[in-house]
């Protein structure tokens, strides 16, 4: 008898702790997403799921998680009845989530964008396109990987990229086929430091710089205006289409986290 009760408290500990870890294993992660971040920038108003306004593209497993490129895909045209007018990216799992926010105007032709994003965990990533007639559609998809907001630059390297902040490339393709739209590149130099990367030298936090928005336009008019955050890669990268008509000039105006301001020209060939 004295064996059986000094074996029963043993026995419900044992049980306890068992429940207690199989309930904690079983307990589900925090819907970002629904709990967060739609109440936060949607409210309640209602959003298509699905590929029938904008497609997202992104790696499953991403190669460099700094460097994941990520496109869009729009099922219509950019006309002044009907446009895209504007486009948020959401990485539910980022320190930052929201990861720019795309004005886009019917001077495109087309809201194709495309651009490279950093991701700290394994997570979702979410585009939201608003029309100009209010509809709300999203697409998502999930990656794997990791780090890409925290890893540090080398020292020379950061060195070199701040000495060439400001500067940009452009690229423009021939138009498409219909002869109405061409894609264009934007490159601009800056090292978007998050301010969650170590100085491998002092080991303290390197204090963050990024750029915060670019204003690009054509002959004048305005094509797109992107409000970005910490989660564009260094060098930030962007494709979208313009129509380059009789030919003129893109100017490019980028802004940063410092204040600073810089605005370039490039000519462009007509269609």
């Amino acid at each position: 008898m004295r064996y059986r009760l000094s074996r029963v408290p043993t026995l419900l500990l044992a049980l306890c702790f068992s429940c207690v870890v199989q309930a904690a294993g079983e307990q589900s992660e925090v819907d970002i997403w629904g709990t967060l971040l739609k109440p936060q920038y949607f409210q309640d108003r209602p959003i298509t799921v699905g590929k029938s306004l904008v497609e997202l593209r992104i790696p499953v497993r991403a190669e460099d998680s700094g460097v994941v490129p990520l496109s869009i895909n729009a099922k219509i045209p950019q006309t002044p009845e009907r446009y895209i007018k504007k486009v948020y990216v959401f990485i539910d799992k980022n320190p930052k989530p929201l990861a720019g926010v795309f004005h886009l105007t019917p001077a495109m032709g087309r809201a194709d964008l495309a651009m490279r994003l950093r991701i700290n965990e394994f997570t979702f990533v979410r585009v939201v396109a608003e029309t100009s007639d209010g509809e709300l559609h999203m697409d998502e998809g999930f990656t794997r990987a990791s780090g890409g907001c925290s890893e540090p630059p080398p020292f020379l390297k950061l060195k070199e990229a701040r000495a060439r902040i400001g500067e940009m490339k452009f690229r423009a393709d021939e138009a498409a086929a219909d002869g109405d739209v061409a894609l264009g590149q934007l490159i601009i130099s800056h090292p978007n430091i998050t301010g969650l990367q170590l100085d491998q030298r002092t080991r303290a936090f390197i204090p963050a710089e990024y750029v915060t928005k670019v204003e690009i336009s054509f002959n004048g008019e305005h094509i797109m205006t992107a409000e970005t955050d910490i989660s564009i890669s260094e060098d930030p990268s962007f494709r979208f289409f313009f129509q380059p008509k009789a030919g003129g000039t893109i100017e490019a105006r980028m802004t940063d986290s410092k204040g600073r301001s810089f605005t370039r020209s490039f000519p462009v060939d007509g269609a």
